[in-house]
């Protein structure tokens, strides 16, 4: 399993950088990826809870994957984003606000606040204007550059954008990312092993990970569910362009017919136009119903399922309650 292993599954990443057990390897990834040595490396730190509190906003609920406070009161959060989202940018200062303003109680001076990096791994593009595949961004004067605070640190790195050449050339942040990305071969990664203890260490705990049965199941669970939802993304586009597709036709064969009548002729578009909306949503509810029935069948938790499907977990036992409720005749 571990040369085909998913490795931004969130079961085994969580395993591999989620584990008090195995603090070591976060540290490696959090100061590898921003580039500390030296004085500015983080020394230890204390995984906080793995969900912040969730609060509903258009049916989503807001949860972190990886959160932890740093050995100076830095709070970092390690979010893993397999899933194309367009509002990446908005979605991930979002949660770094959040995480931001968390720590500070009621009547406490500002002076409180604590340093806040998010460190998003993404196995997609989302900024088509760079080449490069990791982006920092801080509060910046617009004129002179000057740093503001120090307090906002977002990274944003593309997976899909590394470009590995040399393997051994590579330098430390680079490393790990290219550890979890589908672009480093498994010959490659034995490769790094060798410059970088602490991806040598991962590697050994690939091992472990495949030989647990409990953990494969949850991770086989994890991926029949990602697969599910890229098809039933796939389907909802393919119904959406055969529609288009049969309106466009349609539209043509009655405009020749009908010539001028213009009026008679908006109508029916119009009409075709929400039929067609009200068969896609319809065809999405379908077949949203149907991945979350396999999921619960599964035996997945309905925290976990609103989690994976983006819906709220009302939605998630009203489906269950439909399933479980006795067939009438």
């Amino acid at each position: 399993m571990a040369q085909q292993l998913n490795r931004l599954n969130d079961v085994f990443f969580k395993y591999l950088l989620g584990d008090a057990k195995k603090k070591f390897l976060t540290l490696s990834f959090i100061n590898g990826i921003l580039n500390r040595t030296d004085d500015t490396l983080f020394t230890d730190l204390e995984f906080l809870d793995k969900e912040m509190t969730p609060i509903m906003q258009d049916g989503k609920v807001s949860v972190l994957d990886i959160r932890a406070k740093m050995n100076d009161g830095t709070q970092v959060n390690i979010e893993v984003q397999v899933c194309k989202d367009p509002d990446m940018a908005r979605r991930s200062l979002y949660y770094w606000a959040k995480m931001y303003g968390s720590e500070l109680r009621e009547g406490e001076p500002y002076d409180k606040l604590m340093p806040a990096i998010s460190i998003n791994l993404m196995d997609f593009n989302a900024f088509a204007q760079y080449t490069a595949c990791h982006h920092s961004y801080h509060i910046c004067n617009d004129e002179t550059k000057d740093i503001l605070i120090d307090d906002l640190e977002m990274h944003f790195i593309e997976l899909e954008k590394i470009r590995i050449g040399d393997i051994r050339k590579l330098r430390k942040s680079e490393r790990w990312i290219a550890y979890f990305s589908h672009q480093c071969s498994d010959e490659e990664r034995e490769v790094l092993a060798m410059s970088e203890p602490a991806i040598k260490e991962a590697m050994k705990c690939e091992m472990y990970f495949t030989q647990d049965e409990k953990l494969r199941r949850k991770y086989e669970i994890q991926e029949k569910a990602r697969r599910d939802y890229i098809s039933m993304m796939h389907n909802i586009e393919k119904s959406r362009t055969e529609g288009w597709q049969k309106g466009l036709e349609e539209g043509r064969a009655e405009g020749l017919a009908e010539g001028r009548e213009e009026g008679r002729a908006e109508g029916r578009k119009e009409g075709r136009a929400e039929g067609r909306e009200e068969g896609r949503l319809e065809e999405r509810k379908r077949l949203t119903e149907q991945t979350v029935a396999t999921m619960l069948q599964e035996g997945l938790s309905h925290e976990l399922i609103a989690r994976i499907m983006n819906l709220p977990v009302e939605t998630i036992q009203a489906i269950a309650a439909v399933q479980s409720a006795p067939a009438t005749e």
